[in-house]
């Protein structure tokens, strides 16, 4: 009778074990880093890169171009356009998106298949860092990420306190000709310029990117005119804008050309060369 009890006390325990070794097991699995990417964002692949698992991506979207090891990565479509087939063929175990971006049935499809998506919205520039560590995390790469978004933290807020009681100017940033295009307050790329002490003077257009008008422009009047665009039509740019000396910006010699690689993208390059944006900016509120 005492064997009887201990052998069923013993088979109890086996079985606990077991169980208990299985739900361990099961746990380390879960929680073991993904080893198979693909990000649907160019943003979203420079982020891994920048968290320190450029090595784990399988595939990204068009025009992921930085670093150049990114453009060695298979293409799974446009951002309006992606190739489900292709994304299946890879056989991710982890999906990076960008929210507002990507074609929401085709994300949603994708769930349903079993795929994993981490879903993505920047809103601001301290967004960049806190999406450099969420990256981390994922990946298992988390000391290179946390150490690089300590470190942008760190600029912006350098930034933030060396320009921001400054004199408030006015700027016109420029990112297309026919039609003259501009951006509202809620791009990245007037956050970050607004963070050097300047004012957009079509912040408050309801559009991201509206149309307008050299008429307007010469209303509003900016102190300095900055032309993003593609480098090879930033010249001419820049030589229509000398036709009208009555602009702040014109008459004090305050227009500057952006590389649109570093700034339109919420990405650590953008705050990385904040400094030098910001001392342009800086340049023209002298000449003010």
């Amino acid at each position: 009778m005492i064997q009887t009890v201990f052998s069923t006390f013993d088979k109890k325990t086996w079985l606990l074990s077991l169980l208990l070794s299985g739900l361990l097991w099961s746990n380390w699995v879960n929680a073991a880093p993904y080893e198979r990417v693909i990000t649907l964002s160019p943003h979203l692949t420079e982020m891994v890169y920048s968290a320190g698992a450029g090595s784990k991506l399988v595939g990204a979207i068009a025009y992921s171009n930085y670093p150049a090891s990114a453009k060695t990565l298979p293409i799974v479509g446009t951002y309006n356009a992606l190739n489900l087939e292709k994304i299946i063929q890879l056989k991710p175990d982890l999906i990076l998106a960008w929210q507002s971006s990507n074609q929401s049935k085709v994300l949603e499809r994708l769930q349903q298949l079993g795929f994993k998506v981490e879903l993505f919205e920047p809103r601001k520039l301290s967004d960049i860092p806190r999406d450099i560590k969420r990256i981390g995390t994922l990946l298992n790469t988390s000391q290179i990420a946390d150490a690089l978004a300590n470190r942008l933290m760190s600029t912006l807020t350098t930034v933030k306190r060396q320009y921001q009681e400054l004199t408030k100017i006015r700027f016109f940033y420029q990112i297309w000709d026919d039609p003259m295009m501009t951006v509202n307050g809620q791009v990245f790329i007037s956050q970050a310029i607004e963070t050097c002490g300047a004012e957009n003077i079509f912040a408050q257009q309801k559009i991201l990117a509206p149309e307008v008008d050299t008429e307007s422009v010469l209303k509003r009047n900016p102190d300095v005119i900055l032309l993003g665009g593609e480098t090879a039509v930033q010249k001419t740019w820049y030589q229509n804008w000398l036709k009208w000396p009555q602009i702040n910006a014109v008459k004090n010699k305050q227009i500057y050309l952006i590389n649109t690689n570093h700034f339109q993208r919420p990405t650590a390059r953008l705050i990385h060369h904040l400094p030098d944006l910001c001392q342009r900016i800086h340049n023209a509120r002298q000449k003010h």
